[in-house]
């Protein structure tokens, strides 16, 4: 026997489970679970399809294939271009016009012209004969062709050139001789195009032609007279106009310099004249008269000189001083050289002003000579205008004279060309059977049941909100899972008084049973929970009444006290005691007379067949049993009798139906919980684990109840290896 509690494995996520992760083998476990509705949905689905294609009616298929060249032949080269364009315009528009073929393939007016040609509307096999039939000859072809638009399905062959025409009809033959001539009408449709349109076109530019040559003539002759009138046999009026032209534009360019150089003259000339006061030693108007004037170089020379003479002057005037003959000499010249400089810049202010006005004279020159260009200009505009629109004319006449000339011998040309750019590739000899398909439908049929068949039992299987297993217990509860207890079988499921006695010391009477391996399992268990600190008081509870809370009691008490431990089972459950029942003794007086201090514990303290085990029955029921529970006296005897033995277990009432199991929660060191398999909701488990939580009561674990372990789908090959050992099976009874 393993001596370690079962690994926690993580749940499947579920409706209203909170947790994330997902378990394959889980998906597993529901496939292999519920594979008896999958079959079932499969053999039905498939049948249901093999009867249906079985009792449809057979449609064969018959292909043609049709080449389509983009571009049409070039019979007269590359530099002859058709009237009718067969093909697209450029590579651009290949899609558009495979897609156009084949609207037109598969179209009502060739159908109809298919049916006409080949007198299609008188078989019946296309319109089947009415009785009493009134319908004229255009109705019946229009029904026909209706009927045989039906049967065709056209596509391209990607990336070629050819085009597959499909023909069904329930008649093989048929379907090979409608394909092949349907072809027929396509390609002699498309020669049509070429030779019609190039014939209609033809007479149309020919009328086209003679009025453009009339009109051409009258043109030529406005503009010969218009030169006539005007004298420009000689020179053009565009020649004139061109000249004048050139003349006014270098006019305005030279205006429009010399109006830019007067502005900046005047400009540099108006500020000259503020700075001209200033010291002409540290006055600008030289650096702002540079290259406009002629003395930039005397000026230089003369600050140089200036600048030697006063530095002279004070050497001087250091030495000899201001009075000194020598000192006043050279002071008077270069004071001369200082007003040198002054004459200097009064000659480049005049300069300026010179230049100014020459600028001013040249610019009313150009704006005369501009004026009188203009006017000129003017006065031929008039003409030119005239002109111009005669030779407009007579150029677009002479253009579309030469167009039209051109096109009328390019169709000539075209209607005596009866190449075209569509040929027939294959013709249909051979038909397949495109409906029913019997192959597909049954694979189709049988993925579609598949899915069917999965999607059935998961939604089966997340409608089942009980507990069936370790995983479910974990996702509900969120607490350790203890193990199973196993249905016992051998044992009748009768409500009768000797079934149920039967039924609670099975354990007892076959230590050897697969159910008692489980339980000793389940005592290892709990024992290891709580292997960190003292236990002696357990509450054992299940959340609804019915899950088999006393029978695990019973079993767990005769597991533990075959171990040599004194345990005491209690029947806490004061409502609808049940525990003396399966042991066989009174409840005349019991734990209700103990709370109430009738009796002593030794007085209600009872012994049983299994050695190690006593009973404290509940007594007589009381009006109020919880508030039984919450009294002092309660908890003072929960602890002589821990003092009397080592192991107590508290028979609780169902957690969800009374809060009687909640306060023996509190009062005890743990609480276990029992669920039974396929019966327990996890909603129910879920709500007695908070409840429980919410008392910050320890819970030890949970106990699967009643699971049947041959049955895989409640997962016993999971509690299996998980505990790493093999279960004994139950011996032979010896009655049995």
């Amino acid at each position: 026997m393993s001596a370690t509690p079962p690994a926690q494995t993580p749940p499947l996520p579920g409706p209203g489970d909170d947790s994330g992760d997902i378990s394959i083998s889980r998906y597993l476990r529901i496939i292999r679970k519920r594979i008896w509705i999958i079959g079932a949905v499969i053999a039905l689905g498939v049948t249901a399809v093999v009867f249906y294609s079985l009792t449809r009616q057979k449609i064969y298929q018959a292909v043609a294939k049709i080449e389509i060249d983009p571009q049409s032949p070039q019979v007269f080269g590359k530099d002859f271009q058709d009237v009718i364009t067969l093909g697209p315009q450029s590579t651009w528009q290949n899609d558009e016009y495979y897609n156009t073929q084949v609207q037109i393939l598969i179209g009502y007016t060739l159908a109809e012209q298919t049916v006409i040609t080949n007198r299609l509307y008188e078989n019946p096999k296309i319109l089947e004969p009415v009785e009493n039939d009134t319908r004229t000859k255009d109705e019946l072809i229009k029904a026909a062709a209706a009927n045989f638009q039906k049967m065709l399905t056209a596509a391209r062959t990607p990336e070629t050139r050819i085009v597959e025409l499909r023909v069904n009809h329930p008649d093989p033959a048929l379907a090979v001789e409608l394909a092949n001539k349907h072809v027929e009408t396509f390609l002699a449709y498309t020669r049509s195009l070429r030779t019609e349109g190039a014939g209609s076109a033809a007479g149309f530019l020919a009328a086209e032609l003679d009025t453009a040559q009339t009109q051409l003539k009258k043109t030529e002759e406005a503009l010969l007279k218009f030169k006539k009138e005007n004298d420009t046999l000689s020179m053009s009026l565009e020649d004139k106009q061109s000249i004048l032209s050139k003349d006014i534009d270098r006019v305005s360019q030279a205006l429009t310099e010399a109006r830019v150089k007067t502005m900046e003259l005047d400009a540099l000339r108006k500020r000259v004249t503020q700075v001209s006061d200033e010291d002409p030693l540290k006055s600008p108007v030289f650096g702002l008269a540079n290259g406009l004037t002629s003395n930039a170089t005397n000026v230089g020379l003369l600050k140089d000189e200036y600048f030697r003479e006063k530095q002279k002057l004070v050497e001087l005037a250091e030495h000899l001083g201001p009075k000194h003959p020598s000192y006043v000499a050279q002071k008077q010249k270069v004071d001369e050289v200082l007003g040198s400089i002054k004459n200097e810049a009064a000659l480049a202010k005049r300069e300026l002003d010179e230049k100014y006005g020459a600028l001013q004279k040249n610019e009313k020159v150009f704006n005369a000579e501009l004026d009188r260009l203009k006017h000129e200009t003017f006065e031929l505009a008039p003409k030119s205008l005239e002109y111009a629109r005669l030779v407009r004319q007579q150029q677009a006449d002479e253009a579309n004279y030469m167009l039209v000339l051109s096109r009328l011998q390019t169709s000539e040309l075209s209607s005596r060309n009866l190449e075209i750019n569509v040929r027939s590739h294959a013709v249909a000899r051979e038909t397949e059977q495109v409906y029913p398909r019997f192959k597909l439908n049954i694979a189709l049929g049988f993925m579609a049941s598949l899915m069917l068949g999965i999607g059935l039992a998961f939604l089966l299987e997340f409608l089942d909100r009980t507990l069936k297993n370790a995983e479910d217990v974990n996702a509900a509860v969120a607490a350790p899972f203890l193990g199973v207890i196993p249905v016992v079988d051998e044992v009748s499921r009768d409500a009768t008084e000797e079934s149920i006695r039967e039924r609670d010391l099975y354990v007892f009477r076959h230590p050897t049973s697969r159910a008692a391996e489980c339980c000793r399992s389940i005592r290892t268990n709990i024992l290891f929970s709580s292997a960190d600190r003292p236990m002696k008081t357990l509450t054992i509870s299940s959340p609804r009444p019915r899950e088999g809370k006393t029978t695990s009691t019973i079993y767990l008490g005769s597991i533990i006290a075959q171990g040599g431990q004194r345990i005491l089972l209690v029947d806490t459950d004061l409502r609808r005691p049940r525990l003396h029942k399966s042991v066989g003794v009174s409840r005349a007086t019991g734990l209700t007379n103990l709370i109430m201090n009738e009796v002593t514990i030794d007085d209600v303290i009872k012994t049983t067949d299994i050695p190690n085990l006593y009973v404290l029955p509940c007594g007589p029921t009381p009006p109020n049993p919880a508030e039984l529970l919450l009294t002092k006296r309660f908890r003072e005897i929960l602890a002589q009798l821990q003092e009397r033995f080592d192991f107590i277990l508290l028979d609780s009432p169902p957690l969800l139906a009374v809060t009687d199991a909640v306060i023996l929660a509190r009062l005890s060191d743990g609480v276990v919980l029992i669920a039974q398999a396929g019966k327990t909701i996890a909603d129910d488990a879920r709500n007695a684990a908070s409840q429980l939580r919410d008392v910050d009561a320890p819970i030890l674990g949970v106990i699967l109840n009643d699971m049947d372990l041959s049955d895989r789908r409640y997962g016993y090959y999971y509690y299996q290896y998980s505990y790493g050992e093999k279960l004994k099976e139950p011996e032979a009874d010896a009655a049995g």
